[in-house]
């Protein structure tokens, strides 16, 4: 009798690229969804406790499910009026989150179409093994 043995890889997995930009989250969001063809929309805004300061601070979020290729985007600011999320990566004013099976996400096209946005000054894929919070635990 031959033995078979299941092997269940865990398919999702996660890019997460950095953004430099000056326009406001709003309107990135609204160059990303025609750029990409997708549908950023806004949903409740990240709420960060920082307990040194003993204060919440909030960061806006847009989110995206792609259920046809099981993707979902994420756009999320790094600061917002006065605190930064990821103080290692201060220099990014953004963050794009794509969550799910890989498999069907093209990176080169999405690199591409990225970069035809002249309002991006650049586009960075961030190893997350380097920060020092998880970006899953935020969002």
């Amino acid at each position: 009798m031959k033995k078979f043995a299941l092997d269940i890889t865990d398919e999702e997995e996660t890019l997460f690229y950095g953004l430099l930009s000056n326009e406001k989250v709003s309107r990135l969001a609204w160059l990303l969804n025609h750029s990409l063809e997708i549908n950023l929309a806004r949903v409740d805004s990240i709420e960060w406790y920082n307990e040194s300061e003993r204060e919440y601070f909030y960061f806006n979020k847009f989110i995206y499910n792609d259920e046809l290729n099981h993707l979902t985007y994420t756009l999320f600011a790094n600061s917002d009026e006065s605190k930064i999320l990821f103080t290692e990566l201060r220099a990014m004013q953004y963050f794009i989150l794509i969550e799910g099976g890989l498999s069907f996400f093209d990176e080169k096209l999405f690199l591409k179409q990225v970069k035809t946005i002249s309002e991006i000054q650049l586009v960075s894929l961030i190893d997350q093994t380097r920060l020092k919070q998880k970006v899953n635990l935020i969002l």
